[in-house]
């Protein structure tokens, strides 16, 4: 979707949001900075439960679990989540809580598929 975007030259304002264990494990981090970096107005604030230093703010970079109510939300933009369905849940009340109207948040559930690990056993 980011990629998109920087191909068909959106002009959108875009906060990328990520939540990972560590810098390490965060998929395609250097593709998403480098996408972000060519659009006009694009920020990357990362939370990572295994900081890059013990203490917070590196460059964005937060410790800890994601926590929107630290960070400054538009009440106009429309809010796409990605992840885990537990995270996502928990993500999505917390814009809630932030005044963010249901129906801008869009999300699509990227987790293992539990049901087959049935036919594995």
């Amino acid at each position: 979707m980011l990629s998109h975007l920087v191909k068909t030259g959106s002009q959108r304002k875009v906060a990328f949001l990520h939540a990972d264990n560590s810098a390490n494990t965060f998929a395609l981090r250097n593709q998403i900075r480098e996408d972000l970096a060519k659009m006009p107005d694009a920020s990357l604030i990362t939370w990572y439960v295994e900081p890059t230093k013990s203490t917070q703010t590196i460059d964005g970079e937060l410790a800890g679990f994601m926590d929107v109510s630290t960070i400054e939300l538009p009440t106009d933009a429309e809010y796409y989540l990605c992840g885990p369905l537990v995270f996502m849940q928990s993500v999505r009340s917390a814009l809630i809580a932030r005044g963010i109207p249901a129906k801008d948040i869009q999300y699509e559930v990227f987790d293992p598929d539990l049901w087959l690990a049935d036919f594995q056993s």
